[in-house]
């Protein structure tokens, strides 16, 4: 895994996540496990050990070109990639 690997998927997950937005909570959680890097969209109430969780709708902004559209936040998903170190 490396930096714009991790971007990517991460981006993916969240374009999942504005696709059935209204399937989830308004709480729920990005769970990355830190030992193989897979990512899922978690239950708030998840605590499982050797995963991170961020809040997915820290993921997420309005679009500027579509009003009332969410999209990526892209400043938001590279803040939480810049909180790991991938080696090659």
């Amino acid at each position: 895994m490396n930096t714009n690997e991790f971007i990517k998927n991460l981006t993916a997950l969240v374009k999942e996540y504005i696709a059935e937005e209204e399937a989830y909570s308004d709480d729920v959680q990005l769970q990355i496990n830190t030992t193989d890097w897979q990512m899922e969209i978690a239950d708030p109430e998840n605590d499982l050990p050797n995963c991170d969780y961020y809040p997915m709708m820290d993921l997420i902004r309005m679009s500027a070109s579509t009003p009332g559209a969410w999209e990526p936040d892209t400043d938001a998903i590279a803040d939480v990639a810049a909180d790991y170190v991938f080696t090659e």
